[in-house]
């Protein structure tokens, strides 16, 4: 599974935590310590161009102390460095899942891209129900590749697209089901591109494809939609489905056998 698709389904889970942007919380209500955790089934493409999918069980954990310190498998461990006034600057050490050329038939021959760690950096604006964002997030071995995200979110109770107030439940949390949608489009370097979607001469002596140069550009532009509902003060059933068009260098690799990707995951949560 691609650690960009793991980036993004972080929104399956931080969706109860947005509901502030949207409720009043007094400082005084607020606990120094939000946990969630979940587990769930997730379907995406065996790797980046692949025109097969995997299916995978998959583990959720978010926890936040104090609004400032942060662990989710999207951004991995880290601060937010500075959160006033609607703008939200976080770093991070996160964790980035390499590919394995026994992923899939149209690999062989291509050889490993080790995993490695990864130094994130993100900002964000709440514009109220809508946020732009930026995340950059360098390679620390592996590709040695850097990733430029750049995009929108929004997260909105189902109540109030009906003109109706939101709930809540005696602990705070939200009633209701809501909704998260993002649209972006993601920059790599050279490094990356050359790594995943380039054929040097010995991969295509090795494999049967020709030699291909992936410079850097942009790399896909995505768009996903998500759902989560709570059942209790506690529990909830998140979902949410990806679209992922492969451009540029990266569409016309000898190795992407099908530009459109999709993804998709359904998971159970609980928050304390």
């Amino acid at each position: 599974m691609s650690s960009q698709v793991v980036r993004r389904y972080r929104w399956a889970l931080l969706m109860p935590l947005s509901f502030s942007v949207i409720t009043s919380v007094n400082a005084e209500e607020k606990k120094d310590w939000e946990i969630n955790l979940g587990l769930g089934a997730f379907v995406s493409p065996a790797y980046e161009g692949s025109d097969e999918t995997e299916v995978m069980p998959f583990p959720l954990v978010d926890i936040t102390w104090k609004e400032r310190v942060f662990l989710n498998p999207g951004d991995g461990l880290g601060v937010h460095l500075y959160n006033k006034n609607d703008l939200t600057v976080s770093a991070s050490i996160g964790y980035e899942m390499g590919r394995q050329e026994d992923d899939s038939n149209a690999l062989k021959g291509l050889g490993d891209i080790d995993d490695a760690a990864s130094a994130n950096f993100s900002v964000e604006y709440d514009l109220g129900p809508v946020s732009p964002y930026l995340d950059v997030s360098k390679h620390l071995g592996g590709t040695d590749g850097t990733l430029v995200e750049i995009g929108i979110q929004s997260r909105v109770p189902f109540a109030s697209l009906m003109g109706k107030t939101p709930g809540q439940f005696e602990n705070g949390s939200p009633k209701g089901l809501m909704f998260h949608m993002g649209l972006s489009t993601t920059w790599a370097d050279d490094n990356y591109m050359k790594d995943y979607f380039g054929i040097n001469n010995r991969q295509a002596a090795s494999s049967g494809y020709s030699r291909y140069s992936a410079g850097a550009g942009f790399k896909s532009a995505d768009l996903e939609f998500g759902a989560r509902y709570p059942f209790s003060e506690n529990w909830a059933i998140n979902a949410q489905i990806g679209y992922s068009r492969l451009l540029e260098d990266a569409a016309d690799s000898p190795i992407v056998k099908e530009e459109d990707q999709f993804s998709g995951g359904i998971f159970l949560s609980y928050s304390f």
